[in-house]
C-alpha cells in the first residue's frame, strides 16, 4: 500500500491496456492465457478491476486497473507475471506497446478505434464539463431542497457519474469523435 506523496497527494489509479492479435490456431489456448492472466491480476489485492475486449476475429484489449503506478510496476516485476506474459508472446502478437493511463480516458474510447488512441486532456475536460453541466443545473432543479444534504449530495453526483458512464459519454464521443481525435496542428 502507498502512502501519501511528498506533496500531500494520493497516487493516481493507473490503467494498463494490453492489445494482443492471435496466432493462427492458438485461440483456445490464448483463451485460457487471458484466465490466468486475469485471474493472476485478480489475486493482487492493487488491482482495482480488470476488462477484456475482443475487436474483430483475433484482437484483444485487456485493460487492467491498478491502484497506483507503483502498484502495477511491482505487479509487472513478479516472476510469475513475467512468465506469464512471456508465455503469451507465444499464443499472440504484441499490436502495439502497453499503454499506461490515469485519467477519463476510458470515456473516451470509439467502437472500432484502438482504446491507445486519446484526444487531448483540454478536450476531453471541455467534453465532460459540457456533459456534465446540464445535468448539474437540472438536478440543483430537481432533487428537493428538503432531502439531508447527504442524501441531495449523493444524488447529486451519482445520478451524473451513471449517466455520464453509460448514455451520454459514449454517444457524445462518437457523436464528436471527428474532433476529439483529429490530428494536432503544428
Amino acid at each position: 500500500m502507498e502512502v501519501l506523496k511528498l506533496d500531500g497527494t494520493a497516487p493516481q489509479p493507473v490503467k494498463i491496456v494490453l492489445e494482443r492479435r492471435i496466432k493462427p490456431g492458438t485461440h483456445a489456448a490464448f483463451e485460457q492465457w487471458v484466465q490466468a492472466l486475469i485471474k493472476t491480476a485478480s489475486g493482487n489485492p492493487a488491482l482495482q478491476g480488470s476488462s477484456v475486449f475482443k475487436a474483430g476475429e483475433g484482437d484483444y484489449f485487456i485493460l487492467l486497473r491498478f491502484e497506483s503506478q507503483g502498484a502495477l510496476d511491482a505487479w509487472q516485476a513478479l516472476p510469475a507475471v513475467v512468465e506469464l506474459l512471456r508465455a503469451g508472446d507465444a499464443l499472440a502478437t504484441t499490436l502495439e506497446p502497453p499503454a499506461v493511463r490515469t485519467g477519463l480516458e476510458t470515456w473516451f474510447t470509439v467502437p472500432g478505434m484502438s482504446p491507445r488512441a486519446v484526444p487531448p486532456k483540454w478536450k476531453m475536460a471541455l467534453v465532460t464539463w459540457l456533459a456534465l453541466l446540464p445535468q448539474a443545473l437540472i438536478l440543483g432543479m430537481l432533487i428537493p431542497k428538503t432531502l439531508p444534504r447527504l442524501v441531495a449530495v449523493s444524488l447529486s453526483t451519482a445520478l451524473p457519474v451513471a449517466a455520464l458512464t453509460w448514455f451520454i459519454m459514449p454517444r457524445l464521443t462518437g457523436l464528436l469523435s471527428r474532433w476529439l481525435y483529429a490530428p494536432a496542428k503544428r
